[in-house]
């Protein structure tokens, strides 16, 4: 099964220059646990995980940026990937979220974010609950 039905496509968008309050204030309206960082060079990712670790730090998330608390070089899939594919991938480098694209001849397009609880909802074919009408959040200034 290709991990494409799986994605979730209501994306929460933010640039390295946002602050992380206002990345964690997205991603808690959608109630996601990413958000895809986008940048010049290729998609980033920024994590519930990532916010834990700056508090942990102790900065202000008023004050710190995404930049800061982001993966830059974020593994990335197709849309056409193998399940078993992006789960072995997610399990090898420890983590819960796999950005994923297309790719339309040289360009490259987000299409979503494959959390492990879809991923794993789709292998065991369980429905998840529908998200489709919600609409994508993208932070000011992107």
């Amino acid at each position: 099964m290709e991990i494409r039905d799986l994605v979730v496509r209501d994306l929460v968008t933010v640039g390295p220059a946002h602050t992380l309050a206002q990345a964690a204030k997205l991603m808690s309206a959608k109630r996601v646990g990413s958000a895809i960082v986008l940048t010049d060079d290729r998609p980033g990712i920024l994590s519930e995980r990532d916010v834990l670790r700056a508090v942990a730090d102790g900065v202000d998330p008023a004050v710190a940026t995404v930049g800061d608390y982001m993966t830059w070089n974020a593994i990335v899939a197709t849309s056409a990937w193998d399940t078993l594919e992006a789960a072995r991938t997610m399990l090898e480098h420890g983590f819960r979220h796999l950005v994923v694209i297309d790719l339309d001849g040289a360009e490259t397009h987000e299409v979503g974010i494959l959390s492990i609880r879809d991923l794993m909802a789709g292998l065991l074919s369980i429905n998840r609950p529908d998200r489709s009408g919600m609409a994508a959040v993208t932070g000011e200034g992107y």
